[in-house]
């Protein structure tokens, strides 16, 4: 049975650290006001993925509204009314959101754009992408007004973000990340298959379509759910992980990606004032004590590794930056005693070193599958975090001993989060945001589909005057 988690206990040597949550707000002021290190170049066309991480951990580490500490905020509503505007500025004519400013195009070159074709004389430079848009509907939800959760979606196109995510959607039942027009061929999927991109689908689905029946107002042509189930089913391997294909290597991002994709597609429109029951799909996995067990086993005593001898430069195609950290050394070590205190650190992959973002992928795949006490005491999980992993300028670094960075930082809070750690807003396992943006997204979502059913009225309305009048005014020669 897990332990309690809001009070854990204390360890034989002492009280366990605590998470610092001043100096992690700290470090994450400047990120969000400072340039970024030159190490971020590369993540140039991930700008908007950027801007989630940095702001979804903000949002975590604030104190919820009813607490004490919020009269000097470190997003003013200045500064939200800004940072929204930036995200609404990369919505696609076409649908979704380009993942870069740098990937925006004029929106004067969309002036012959036909959405549902994509032709025009010169096709346009922009182009949206499928992270892109999740991380900004993400965005606007988790900057949305507190006294106006309904607006968080004001701008958002919803008719053709749906659309396109529908073009998205393959044969087989799985997703890409983008799409580009093939003079004579029609569209092309690109970005591989990636269960990641039927995460985010699943996920864009659920954030903007609602229940909306054929010829009601709002209605939009849905994804194959079925097919993208079905594709996602076959994709668990001998050994009960998850991966691209069941012949591929698992992974606990792609396991997590799987079951959570699974998990939305039978997701109530609204969870946060009705407590999900157990989703259907999930009950589809062939084998779900297998897939428990191999999430289960991703954890392992963490080691500290012994002092390095003196060595050539490791080798740049290598991509790890510690040595070995789940192995004694040699059998000279060997004790039948664990070390004290014990640190539970987690891989992605069998034989494979500790990565704060495991800890999360692990954790949050087992919450979607309500198996969350099979992690167990949180404790020693918790403290290899805290000693490890974090940073003494704040945030969570990759490996023992790294530089902080903004990803596993953001990943280190949620996985804290699950675990229930007092200061940290209650995060949704699901979405990877707190509990209260889910909440903004319900609302939001509501919002939108309200105006829909208003916007048809209105339609009907002036095609009716048309009808009494005969002709279509000057004025109405745009409206549809």
């Amino acid at each position: 049975m897990a332990a309690d988690t809001d009070t854990p206990a204390e360890p034989p040597n002492g009280p366990e650290p605590a998470l610092d949550i001043g100096r992690h707000l700290k470090y994450w002021k400047m990120c969000l006001q400072s340039p970024l290190p030159h190490h971020y170049l590369s993540n140039e066309g991930n700008r908007m993925a950027l801007a989630y991480f940095i702001i979804n951990s903000i949002v975590i580490l604030t104190p919820n509204s009813n607490d004490t500490n919020t009269e000097n905020p470190l997003i003013t509503p200045q500064d939200r009314r800004k940072l929204r505007q930036w995200v609404l500025s990369h919505q696609h004519p076409g649908g979704g959101f380009s993942p870069s400013s740098s990937l925006v195009f004029p929106l004067q070159g969309y002036e012959q754009w036909e959405p549902e074709t994509g032709s025009q004389a010169t096709e346009p430079a922009g182009m949206a992408n499928a992270p892109g848009t999740l991380f900004a509907l993400q965005l606007l939800a988790l900057l949305a007004d507190e006294d106006d959760p309904e607006g968080a979606f004001d701008g958002v196109d919803r008719v053709q973000t749906l659309r396109w995510l529908r073009r998205l959607q393959r044969e087989d039942g799985s997703f890409g990340e983008v799409l580009r027009l093939l003079p004579g061929q029609g569209w092309f999927i690109g970005g591989g298959y990636d269960m990641r991109y039927c995460y985010i689908a699943a996920s864009i689905r659920w954030m903007l379509r609602g229940k909306v029946k054929e010829g009601e107002p709002g209605w939009v042509e849905d994804i194959d759910t079925e097919r993208l189930a079905n594709y996602i089913l076959s994709s668990q391997t001998y050994d009960g992980g998850f991966a691209g294909s069941s012949q591929e290597e698992p992974h606990a991002g792609y396991a997590y990606c799987a079951i959570s994709a699974l998990s939305l597609l039978d997701r109530p429109l609204e969870t946060t004032t009705h407590p999900p029951a157990p989703p259907p799909l999930l009950s589809r996995i062939r084998d779900v004590q297998a897939i428990t067990h191999w999430l289960t086993s991703r954890q392992f005593v963490y080691l500290d590794p012994p002092s390095p001898e003196p060595s050539p430069e490791p080798s740049p195609d290598s991509d790890e930056e510690d040595p070995v950290n789940f192995l004694l050394p040699s059998l000279s070590a060997l004790s039948l005693s664990p070390p004290d205190p014990i640190l539970i650190a987690s891989n992605g992959r069998t034989n494979k070193v500790a990565d704060t973002c495991y800890t999360w992928w692990v954790l949050a795949a087992l919450s979607n599958l309500s198996q969350l006490p099979l992690f167990g005491d949180w404790s020693p999980a918790r403290m290899f975090l805290l000693e490890k992993m974090t940073h003494r300028i704040g945030g969570f670094s990759k490996y023992p001993g790294g530089p902080p960075d903004v990803y596993h930082s953001c990943f280190g809070l949620t996985v804290m989060s699950l675990m229930g750690e007092p200061g940290l807003r209650k995060l949704d396992g699901g979405l990877a945001v707190p509990e209260e943006t889910v909440a903004v997204i319900e609302k939001a979502r509501g919002e939108l589909l309200r105006r829909a059913k208003i916007d048809d009225k209105a339609r009907e309305v002036v095609e009716l005057g048309v009808k009494m009048r005969g002709t279509r005014p000057a004025w109405l020669k745009g409206v549809n």
